[in-house]
């Protein structure tokens, strides 16, 4: 039985980390206090392991648990044995061994320093990208619009930089004897929390925010410009109106936090989804989304659906008093208000939109390409 589940937003710095904590007995959503000098992976757990008295704790974390399955295949040998999954590959990594340096060119890229930084111009990550065989993106990546993994900066959007920090941190975890498991790789991958004990585990904000905001699950995925401080206070208001909240209870503390930073609202907000799926017993995770060797998958991949994450909903803000229609390309908040005017010229450069389209310059041929992938967009 989950009876906690911690939610971690998680950055480079460990002053833009926030962790909120879901009481499922007590249907209550409230800020963790932070530890002196920000939230680490050992405090989270830590943390984890104290509430796992009273039951399961599922510890969310907005960075990659996984790896595409092209690098798997290349890089899972290490010190001449092969190892059998993401977790043991993670484990037996040795800190002093180069892998967490960033290579400075594609040609120099390999998969013993996979982490590089996207370079301006045209291009630029798709000369990463062809590296590895079927591209640095897991299917659940490609559904959800994700980013590559080891990209730690150069577009918007990018995970490697958190991804990479939480790595370093968690993997001389994984090599000691420990009191969590990691999702889905370890325990039961298809009801995660089933066999008790810290289950750490990877979310995404996107899902989280259907999850947290639709009438009915499933949903399909959905988009929010939580970068501007009129669509946090439009979402936190929209998430205290919801039906599932009044229904079953809920007490949202700390609504000032997640109003005030994009941290604190994504954290807010994927605590608020796994929560009501719990208590609405319904199921986590797909199993179609799930793979229990390299891949990994995200909580809340099933009950909301991640191939729908696109096309971003109207955000109506009171304090814009004015449609807000999001940029629909991944990574961009670039926000349209009142109508959609505009879009052609915005989408024209393809420097301001990196991983979509970088290797096409004609802007004639981006705006043909732009209606045909985001045609509901425009509709």
């Amino acid at each position: 039985m989950i009876a906690y589940v911690l939610s971690a937003d998680w950055g480079k710095a460990a002053g833009k980390r926030a962790v909120y904590v879901a009481e499922v007995g007590a249907r209550s959503i409230g800020r963790c206090k932070p530890p002196t000098g920000g939230w680490t992976a050992k405090a989270l757990l830590r943390v984890a392991e104290g509430l796992s008295r009273h039951g399961a704790v599922l510890v969310g974390v907005d960075v990659v648990l996984g790896l595409p399955d092209g690098y798997w295949h290349s890089a899972r040998k290490d010190g001449g044995r092969l190892s059998a999954t993401f977790v043991e590959w993670l484990a037996a990594l040795r800190p002093s061994g180069g892998f967490f340096r960033e290579s400075r060119t594609a040609e120099e890229w390999m998969p013993e320093r996979p982490w590089f930084r996207v370079p301006p111009g045209q291009g630029g990550l798709s000369r990463y990208k062809a590296r590895v065989p079927g591209g640095m993106l897991r299917r659940i990546d490609r559904a959800t619009a994700g980013k590559p993994v080891f990209a730690v900066s150069g577009f918007p959007g990018s995970v490697g930089s958190g991804t990479r920090t939480f790595w370093q941190e968690l993997g001389p975890l994984l090599a000691r004897e420990r009191d969590f498991t990691v999702w889905p790789f370890e325990g039961a991958a298809a009801s995660p929390g089933a066999d008790g004990g810290v289950v750490l585990c990877e979310t995404y904000p996107r899902l989280a925010y259907a999850g947290a905001l639709a009438d009915e699950l499933p949903a399909s995925a959905l988009a929010w410009p939580k970068s501007k401080a009129a669509a946090r206070a439009e979402g936190c208001e929209r998430l205290v109106r919801a039906g599932w909240i009044d229904g079953h209870g809920v007490r949202l503390d700390h609504l000032e936090c997640a109003r005030a930073n994009e941290d604190d609202f994504d954290a807010l907000f994927t605590a608020a989804a796994v929560l009501r799926c719990v208590v609405e017993r319904r199921a986590l995770v797909s199993s179609e989304w799930v793979d229990e060797v390299a891949e990994g998958g995200m909580l809340l991949a099933g009950p909301v659906r991640p191939g729908a994450g696109r096309r971003p909903r109207r955000v109506q803000s009171k304090a814009a008093s004015a449609t807000m229609h999001v940029c629909p390309i991944s990574g961009c908040s670039k926000v349209f208000r009142g109508s959609r005017a505009g879009w052609d010229k915005h989408i024209e450069r393809p420097a301001a939109h990196p991983d979509w389209r970088a290797d096409v310059a004609d802007p004639a041929e981006r705006r043909r390409l732009f209606r045909e992938d985001f045609a509901d967009w425009l509709a």
